[in-house]
């Protein structure tokens, strides 16, 4: 899949082509094509370790959005996985069932945010926060 789309021969990859080869290479690892020593080559090449991170972050994007469109439907082929995340514009993953935990929802302190009024020097601290001279003798 991955030669199909990508060559092999490069002598330097900016930023992006490296992110862009290494999500397409998380995707072909997902079903038993890993390209370890392209994958190796290509965080090799990288220019710090952010850009590193950045390909490893990509790699493992790539191969987790294969598995959950694999496992959303069982009779899907890899050609068309690999087609949907990697030769086409984006695709909707399919949300986990069961949604965010309430915890991780939102909170009301943060839908109130937009109805603060005035610049943030205005804004006061907690009573909590703020010393009082009586309390400091």
């Amino acid at each position: 899949m991955y030669e199909s789309t990508f060559s092999t021969d490069w002598s330097e990859l900016d930023r992006d082509e490296a992110v862009e080869r290494a999500y397409a290479l998380g995707v072909a690892s997902a079903f038993g094509d890993p390209h370890r020593e392209e994958y190796e080559a290509i965080k090799a090449a990288a220019g710090s370790s952010y850009d590193r991170s950045l390909i490893e972050l990509a790699h493992d994007q790539g191969r987790s959005q294969a598995l959950q469109l694999e496992a959303a439907s069982t009779d899907t082929a890899p050609e068309e996985v690999w087609g949907r995340l990697v030769e086409s514009a984006p695709v909707d993953l399919p949300e986990p069932e069961g949604g965010l935990p309430d915890v991780l929802g939102p909170t009301a302190l943060l839908d109130r945010i937009d109805h603060l009024e005035g610049p943030p020097s205005t804004l006061r601290k907690p009573s909590f926060l703020s010393r009082d001279d009586r309390d400091n003798v």
